[in-house]
């Protein structure tokens, strides 16, 4: 969820090794799933009420979000995220790295677990009811798991390939999913098991920040948003089979993130010749507290009992309270975290202010890690 490549100017939109357009989608997808927990919009009244087509067309609006699929998007990112400073085969001082890490994601966490407290939910750790499952934390201990493998991961990148690790860690996920093909979450998985079923799509969230300087945009200007229909049709297509057809999200999550990562491709090369909008890409930087609090930011408008006003602008309120709230938890919590995390240097890694000063030790045609990944 976190990056640490953030524009601080406006000038740092043109900054050499920078994807402001997964800034802007980070925020969008951490959106999509608030809307996901509170249901689309009401524009069209109660999706209860009604008869016939006019019926079906309602509850159909209703399908529109399907939170799931956005937080596998979220995977690629971060896989993108990690990796990009640390392209290339120079030493990583491992302890720092993981104290950078650590730093960054956890306080935050903290913050949002004595939120989670004061509001009133449980904090049960393990079983069926553990706060990692009945909360975002959920994806969060994924990625915890994936923070701490990767410096061996990237070690077997460097060593073996992508033509190896790739595949192998698809022959890992299959299996994993075979073992309980009728579940309808990730509980019975566990964290440690999830995260391997995982694996390929934060993977390649990888692969992509090693094609990132080498994706060119030659396709029409339309194209893009064919991409994003398709990417949408997929997240749906998977949320009619899971509660339509009994093929659990569990099941096709790993394959709708095959789609998620050359969706992205496309993004990035997009956005390299169309600079997304500045108010976006700001917002990017509270998509990770949007994500772990949008909910209570939305319940503490819940508890205010205030007179509804229409479905329509209760909705707009309760998103309102959950941007607001989210924005403040950002400015207190996840801020401050997030500069500590930035004054610990990490050998090995290259910022992104590093990138346009010096590109000896960049990644070039010419260097094999480059035309491999060009070639996956």
């Amino acid at each position: 969820m976190g990056s640490e490549a953030r524009p601080q100017k406006a000038g740092a939109l043109t900054r050499p090794g920078y994807y402001p357009v997964l800034d802007v989608l980070r925020f969008i997808l951490a959106f999509w799933v608030a809307v996901g927990h509170y249901g689309m919009i009401p524009l069209l009244g109660d999706p209860t009420t009604g008869t016939g087509l006019w019926y079906l067309f309602k509850r159909g609006w209703g399908t529109v979000v399907f939170g799931t699929p956005a937080v596998i998007v979220f995977f690629v990112i971060s896989g993108f995220c990690i990796h990009l400073p640390f392209r290339g085969s120079g030493k990583i001082d491992v302890a720092r790295y993981y104290l950078r890490r650590y730093t960054r994601i956890l306080i935050p966490v903290a913050g949002a677990l004595v939120i989670y407290r004061l509001l009133g939910q449980h904090m049960i750790f393990w079983g069926e009811h553990s706060i990692l499952w009945e909360s975002p934390l959920w994806s969060l201990a994924c990625e915890e798991i994936y923070y701490a493998m990767y410096p061996l991961l990237r070690w077997i990148r460097n060593k073996v390939g992508w033509k190896i690790l790739l595949p192998a860690s698809f022959a890992l996920s299959v299996p994993i999913a075979a073992t309980h093909p009728h579940a309808g979450n990730w509980h019975v998985f566990g964290p440690f098991g999830t995260a391997m079923m995982l694996l390929p799509v934060w993977l390649l969230g990888c692969l992509l920040a090693e094609q990132g300087e080498s994706l060119v945009d030659v396709n029409p200007k339309w194209s893009i948003w064919a991409w994003r229909f398709l990417a949408w049709l997929g997240s749906w297509v998977a949320e009619m089979m899971h509660f339509k057809m009994g093929i659990s999200y569990t099941q096709t999550m790993v394959w709708f993130g095959v789609l998620a990562y050359f969706w992205l491709r496309q993004e990035v090369a997009h956005g390299k010749n169309h600079p997304p909008n500045r108010w976006l890409v700001a917002a990017g930087a509270w998509s990770y507290s949007l994500y772990l609090v949008h909910a209570q930011g939305g319940s503490l408008f819940v508890r205010l009992r205030l007179p509804s006003m229409g479905g329509v602008i209760d909705w707009m309120l309760v998103m309102a309270s959950s941007l607001i709230f989210a924005y403040l938890f950002y400015f207190l919590v996840e801020r401050p975290s997030h500069k500590l995390a930035r004054k610990i240097k990490v050998k090995g890694a290259r910022n992104v202010v590093d990138l346009g000063k010096d590109t000896r030790s960049l990644p070039t045609e010419e260097n094999p890690l480059v035309k491999e990944a060009a070639q996956v």
